[in-house]
């Protein structure tokens, strides 16, 4: 399979059912949100697997609304660090033909590219290297809302579209976060060939997944007993699995995103230890 990692024109096939690039809904103010294609690279030094993509955000200021962080897009590729935020928020502005009346779209700064960073900064730069040395994948492809008081689904639903049909714009329409089990069952079910045939293609002797929903999906779709949970006293322990044609080597670690201090902390150690 053949994608590009960057714009919406797909040129990939169709895996099950569902063909890549087949829109599942609608961000605010009107662009499509399709799968987020991986960032291949063969020959990679590692295979980084996340549970689903983020999205590039900016800082509306309405007419009579303000939201410091909206999901406007879908991020060019898994784990984005949004360097380059300012001209995507640009272009984005010339595609949803961003008029006066609407207020001011502006980078959404820190929000813009976070997993990305965390995953340079604290997991691949302790391992010697780089997000140009990497493939980045998903379990699920598509940007996925919270939904409940305070989320990114509620500025939806409760500043967004109300504007929206005031000014003739199409309402938010994105799928809600899946219940974790759900997630995992879609993952393997949907994409688990993909997802392997993306594993073999990559030439990568380590797999690293993040956070406890891409090491269940890993351990469906492998063999060779490993978890499908993280545990403190492992943590940072290797795992080698087995593929249809080779053997490789697990590191399940945190997602980029959790809050747990003593997840915080397990991982701290983890980078410690390589230090020594």
């Amino acid at each position: 399979m053949t994608c590009e990692a960057d714009g919406h024109q797909s040129r990939c096939s169709s895996v099950g059912q569902l063909v890549i690039g087949e829109p599942v809904g609608t961000f605010p103010f009107g662009r499509r949100s399709d799968r987020c294609p991986p960032r291949q690279l063969p020959g990679a030094a590692a295979v980084v697997l996340g549970v689903y993509p983020s999205a590039l955000h900016i800082r509306w200021s309405g007419p009579r609304t303000r939201i410091a962080a909206l999901a406007v897009d879908r991020e060019p590729w898994p784990f984005w660090d949004g360097a380059d935020e300012v001209d995507r928020v640009e272009r984005w502005r010339e595609q949803v033909g961003w008029r006066p009346a609407w207020g001011r779209a502006e980078p959404a700064g820190r929000l813009n590219g976070s997993s990305g960073r965390v995953l340079r900064d604290q997991v691949l730069r302790p391992l010697g290297l780089g997000l140009d040395s990497v493939w980045l994948t998903d379990a699920l492809p598509f940007f996925h809302v919270h939904r409940g008081p305070g989320t990114q689904g509620a500025a939806m639903v409760d500043r967004y579209d109300p504007f929206a049909a005031e000014h003739g714009l199409p309402r938010h329409q994105l799928p809600d976060r899946p219940a974790p089990h759900r997630l995992i069952e879609r993952a393997v079910t949907e994409e688990g060939q993909r997802l392997m045939d993306e594993i073999g293609r990559s030439e990568a002797p380590l797999l690293i997944t993040l956070g406890n929903e891409a090491l269940a999906v890993a351990a469906a779709l492998t063999t060779g007993g490993l978890p499908d949970q993280l545990s403190r006293p492992s943590y940072g322990r290797r795992f080698s699995v087995a593929l249809p044609d080779r053997s490789i080597d697990v590191l399940p670690l945190v997602h980029p995103g959790q809050r747990s201090s003593s997840w915080t902390q397990a991982h701290a150690r983890w980078i410690d230890s390589l230090a020594t």
